[in-house]
């Protein structure tokens, strides 16, 4: 019977604290909005988490623009006869239409990622197959006829 007056009391003055504990207090188990909202402005200000918004219309003002560094999305290029499309470091290429042909330089070509191939000047593009161009010194695609690509890079399109 001790044990449990024993016990009884020393749960009453746990639970006292508890009870009589300031509202913000460090005592008070109940969190506080204010507090939350204090805590979570001083975190904005701490990992400048306002610029975030930002940053995001960047991101977006970049992957709208067309034929640009940074474009992020693919783009339908229709090549006609005579024309060459010269594209920039890291562009990739995918031919979906018709007949083209790799433009190179001196210093190779341009990686044939689905073959796991180097494609050098004059070679013929396999429809369907990812081409990355791997520096901005000319290389590109031509056709006699027709042909239309899914670009995403920078690239522009040269009349002969």
């Amino acid at each position: 019977m001790k044990k449990i007056l024993v016990l009884i009391l020393i749960l009453a003055i746990a639970f006292t604290a508890v009870v009589f504990a300031a509202p913000g207090d460090t005592n008070d188990p109940i969190v506080v909005l204010s507090y939350l909202n204090d805590r979570l402005n001083a975190l904005k200000e701490e990992f400048k988490l306002d610029e975030i918004p930002l940053l995001l219309k960047k991101v977006d003002d970049l992957s709208s623009t067309k034929g640009s560094e940074g474009s992020t999305r693919l783009e339908v290029v229709e090549l006609f006869g005579g024309e060459r499309l010269i594209a920039g470091a890291g562009t990739e290429l995918i031919l979906r239409g018709g007949k083209a042909y790799v433009i190179g330089s001196e210093l190779g070509g341009i990686s044939n990622v689905t073959a796991g191939k180097d494609f050098v000047a004059g070679m013929e593009f396999v429809a369907n197959h990812l081409m990355i161009v791997p520096r901005d010194d000319g290389r590109g695609a031509y056709t006699d006829d027709y042909a239309i690509f899914m670009v995403r890079g920078s690239y522009e399109i040269i009349k002969e």
